[in-house]
C-alpha cells in the first residue's frame, strides 16, 4: 500500500502538472466484477455531475490520502489502496490496463486511477453538502508536523498495552504509517515490534519519534519505495529509489545491515513485521 512518502511523491509530481486545469470529463470504467472505487459515492453519475467544469486549485496529501482542492469548495479525495496509481497521460496514449477513472484534464491529458486489486476510492468531500463519509480530517496527527512532538507520542502510548507495530499503524494516533516505515523505523529505534507501547520509557520514545522522522523524510527524498511487486510509481510511471536503502522490510532471511543476524518475520494484528533479533531485542 502507498504509504505517507509514497503519496507525497505522487502529490509534488501532479501539483505542477494539473494544478489550475479544469475537469472537462470523467470516464468510470464498468467492471462486471465490481469496483469499490466509488464507494460512498451514490452513483457514477453523481461523481461525475460534481466534478465535471471544476478547476483543480491545489492538491495536498493528508496522511495517505490525495486531497485535490476545486473551485467550487469541495474536495476530491483520494485513497489508492492496495495497489492504485494514479496517472497522467497524454489523452492521446493508450489507456493502462487496470483503468477505474479517467480524468480528462484541459490541456489535452488524462489522470487515470489505475488498480490491478481495486482497493481504490475517490470521493467529492463536502462538510457544507454532508458528504463526509471517507473523512480523512479526523485522522491522527501527521508525523512530520512541527506540532507532532515527543510528548505527543509519548500521551499517546502512555498506557497502551497492544505491539508497538500494531499502535504505529492505527490511524487515529499517528497518521501516513504502513507496514514499511514502521519497520524500517522501529529497527532503527533498536525497538522489538511486540514491545507493548506503554512500556516504552523516555528514552525510547524519544529514539522512536527521531527515527519516523528521519525515515519518512528520507523515503520522500528518494521519491519513495517500490517494493517486490513494482506496483508503486509517481503520476509519470517512474519507480521509488528508496527499496535500495531499506535495512529489514522485505529482507527475510537476508542479514542485518548492523550485526549480520538473519532478519525475522513475524505476525501481529494480522500484519508481517520484519526486525533483527539482535538489534531488537524481545520483550521480557
Amino acid at each position: 500500500m502507498p504509504e505517507l512518502p509514497e503519496v507525497e511523491t505522487i502529490r509534488r509530481c501532479l501539483l505542477p502538472r494539473v494544478v489550475g486545469r479544469d475537469i472537462l470529463g470523467v470516464r468510470v470504467f464498468p467492471d462486471p466484477k465490481g469496483c469499490r472505487w466509488l464507494r460512498g459515492m451514490r452513483s457514477p453519475a453523481e461523481f461525475k455531475r460534481l466534478l465535471v467544469g471544476r478547476r483543480i486549485e491545489d492538491v495536498r496529501r493528508r496522511a495517505k490520502y490525495l486531497l485535490f482542492d476545486l473551485d467550487s469548495g469541495e474536495i476530491l479525495v483520494v485513497h489508492l489502496g492496495m495497489s492504485g496509481q494514479l496517472l497522467l497521460r497524454p489523452a492521446a496514449a493508450e489507456v493502462p490496463r487496470h483503468a477505474r477513472i479517467g480524468f480528462s484534464l484541459e490541456g489535452g491529458s488524462v489522470l487515470y486511477a489505475n488498480d490491478p486489486r481495486k482497493f481504490g476510492e475517490a470521493y467529492v468531500y463536502s462538510e457544507p453538502a454532508g458528504r463526509t463519509a471517507v473523512d480523512p480530517f479526523r485522522l491522527g496527527p501527521e508525523p512530520l508536523s512541527p506540532t507532532w512532538s515527543r510528548e505527543n507520542l509519548a500521551r499517546a502510548l502512555a498506557g497502551r498495552t497492544a505491539p508497538i507495530k500494531a499502535l504505529l499503524l492505527n490511524q487515529t494516533l499517528v497518521a501516513g504509517l504502513g507496514n514499511i516505515y514502521t519497520d524500517e523505523a522501529l529497527f532503527r529505534a533498536r525497538i522489538h515490534p511486540l514491545v507493548p507501547g506503554g512500556n516504552l520509557d523516555g528514552a525510547r520514545v524519544r529514539a522512536l519519534h527521531g527515527a519516523v522522522r528521519r525515515v519518512l523524510r528520507e523515503a520522500i527524498a528518494h521519491q519513495g519505495t517500490s517494493a517486490a511487486d513494482r506496483q508503486y510509481v509517481d503520476g509519470e510511471g517512474r519507480l521509488g529509489r528508496f527499496q535500495n536503502r531499506l535495512r529489514v522490510y522485505q529482507r527475510r532471511g537476508l542479514p542485518c545491515p548492523a550485526c549480520s543476524a538473519p532478519i525475522l518475520t513475524l505476525k501481529t494484528g494480522g500484519r508481517t513485521a520484519h526486525f533483527c533479533p539482535r538489534c531488537q531485542r524481545e520483550p521480557r
